[in-house]
């Protein structure tokens, strides 16, 4: 898997390289029509990805004598795909050594998954079989923003690596809890604060449109503190946050540029184009000219 992941981005620097070789059309372009800010929108999906799928536990309870045993069974774990939707501000950079691209915004996501336990409880009457199946759906509502470069392909597509950072309050926290059987069930809390890594491909369809879809996870988590660990605890077991987008983002257009004060710039164009008296041909000019003209 890494000697492939290698190869892909070789192959994209290389392609990159001979691109780069015959002047490509920048992804912005400065002195057009547009400005180098915008708005954007993004819907997607999220997906929690279980770090471990399926493993074997035994939990143990310390007591006086020493250790009994409260549970020994299987494990499953499964995410389920919630809703994603973002919306925000971007801005494009040049002559940047790294930063091409900077957004900022809010966004909403629901996180969903299983935890599942197949096995048996040990209690002073001995020991019984138990299935225990338990779901979590969180729905956050939280703000973030990027830092993006960008590696051009061709005049129309590209490739862009983030590095970002994302505040999330949990609006809405639902369990569906199975019967509890001594392990020790952990939950993220109401508060996520997490740095993220974006990788998106870029096409732009025509000037001041831009389509991005991109993936997302977290890197490091920061708040609560899990030693930086990037996953986020739920039940017996730690998941990843991914997150599939398709961004829309367009440049706001510059306003027309005008001289104000000189002249030239008074035309009256229900007449014609013709120059109203404050011009360097108005008629006072003419005037002057025939004064001229009698000396």
């Amino acid at each position: 898997m890494n000697k492939l992941l290698a190869c892909f981005f070789v192959s994209l620097s290389l392609l990159a390289h001979a691109q780069h070789k015959r002047q490509l059309t920048p992804v912005f372009v400065q002195g057009t029509a547009y400005k180098n800010t915008g708005w954007f929108i993004a819907p997607g999906i999220t997906y929690m990805l279980p770090v471990n799928r399926k493993e074997s536990l035994t939990g143990y309870n310390e007591n006086i004598e020493g250790l009994d045993t409260l549970y020994s069974g299987d494990f499953s774990r499964a995410g389920k795909i919630g809703a994603y939707i973002e919306a925000g501000r971007h801005k494009f950079y040049s002559g940047r050594i790294l930063l091409d691209h900077l957004d900022y915004g809010i966004h909403y996501k629901m996180l969903r998954g299983r935890d599942s336990f197949d096995g048996a409880i040990f209690g002073p009457g001995g020991s019984a079989p138990l299935q225990s199946n338990s779901s979590f759906s969180d729905h956050f509502l939280g703000a973030f923003v990027n830092c993006s470069n960008i590696l051009q392909l061709t005049d129309h597509f590209w490739i862009q690596n983030s590095l970002g950072a994302n505040a999330d309050f949990a609006l809405i926290s639902r369990r569906q809890n199975g019967p509890y059987f001594g392990a020790d069930w952990q939950d993220p809390g109401k508060i996520v604060g997490q740095f993220h890594y974006k990788l998106s491909f870029g096409w732009k369809p025509e000037p001041g449109i831009y389509i991005v879809p991109s993936i997302e996870t977290p890197i490091l988590g920061v708040y609560p503190w899990y030693d930086l660990k990037s996953t986020l605890p739920y039940y017996t077991g730690k998941y990843r946050p991914i997150i599939f987008s398709i961004r829309i983002q367009w440049l706001t257009m510059a306003q027309d540029r005008k001289c104000e004060n000189q002249p030239g710039h008074d035309v009256d164009l229900e007449k014609g184009g013709k120059h109203k008296s404050s011009d360097l041909w108005g008629p006072q000019n003419k005037k002057m000219k025939r004064k001229r003209e009698k000396h």
